[in-house]
């Protein structure tokens, strides 16, 4: 995996259906239900909700651009995008928490809240 500038193929080669995300703080787990070049779909619970490559190259350019946050701090960021940016979601959307679990996964941001 490319570390400083992760793909959408590193996503693919990472995830297989049935294993679990970490949240971002709780214990509210995610389970993978399908991953491939078109979407990364997981459950938890209550809710299914599924990222695509675009959404997930939208991520790490936030992430790039915002420099050291934490995956707490990208979450909101990427609301933000999302509810001003050029893309305006005006539906509740689990893409900006979804894209900061995956990234935390990845090992490219740091999970909670900032120290």
């Amino acid at each position: 995996m490319n570390t400083t500038h992760p793909e959408w193929t590193d996503v693919v080669a990472r995830y297989r259906t049935g294993d679990v995300l970490p949240p971002l703080v709780g214990s509210s787990v995610m389970t993978v239900d399908a991953v491939d070049d078109t979407a990364l779909c997981v459950r938890q619970l209550l809710w299914r909700a599924c990222l695509t490559p675009d959404e997930f190259a939208t991520a790490v350019t936030i992430l790039h651009e915002a420099g050291a946050v934490t995956g707490l701090e990208l979450a909101e960021l990427l609301r933000r995008h999302y509810a001003g940016g050029p893309q305006v979601t005006t539906d509740c959307s689990r893409v900006p928490n979804l894209c900061a679990v995956v990234l935390a996964d990845l090992g490219l941001v740091p999970r909670g809240s900032p120290a």
